[in-house]
């Protein structure tokens, strides 16, 4: 595994953040669902963030919305630069999944929840999906084909 390190200059983007704070912002977009969209905002308690996996994401994490970021918080690149790959034995609740590599139509960024089995070949992971909007569900790990394979990362400012 080649380690990219993170882009320390984005810790002044959002505060420290627990697993368990990651995990309650990321189920509060599940009551109710959030619909999809590259372009639209949803606002709730934690802020205002663009509706799609990255907006997601930046709001579980906690890395500031639309009031601070036109975008919504930052994209899935950008998500890359707020953390660091890890190992698939280190995946822990608040970490995430991610393909950075690609158009807007390829990269994705999933929650990581909870290993769902004993063999870790599946999980339970957050995710904010086209059609579906904002589910809580059991995926497959790895996740996506080998050339498009997701990496483990965690959040810089985890604690």
């Amino acid at each position: 595994m080649v380690a990219i390190a993170p882009d320390k200059s984005l810790l002044r983007l959002g505060q420290q953040t627990t697993r368990d704070e990651i995990i309650a912002r990321a189920a509060s977009w599940l009551r109710p669902s959030v619909p999809y969209s590259q372009y639209a905002f949803h606002e709730n308690e934690h802020g205002v963030y663009r509706t799609d996996c990255s907006g997601y994401i930046s709001m579980a994490w906690g890395i500031p919305g639309k009031a601070g970021n036109v975008h919504g918080g930052l994209d899935t690149v950008g998500l890359s630069k707020a953390g660091f790959e890890i190992a698939k034995a280190e995946l822990a609740p608040g970490d995430v999944l991610l393909r950075c590599e690609g158009t807007n139509l390829t990269r994705h960024v999933i929650l990581f929840g909870a290993w769902a089995n004993r063999r870790r070949s599946r999980f339970w992971g957050y995710e904010q999906v086209g059609g579906l909007g904002t589910v809580l569900h059991m995926i497959d790990y790895p996740h996506g084909r080998k050339s498009q394979a997701y990496k483990p990362f965690r959040y810089i400012r985890t604690k």
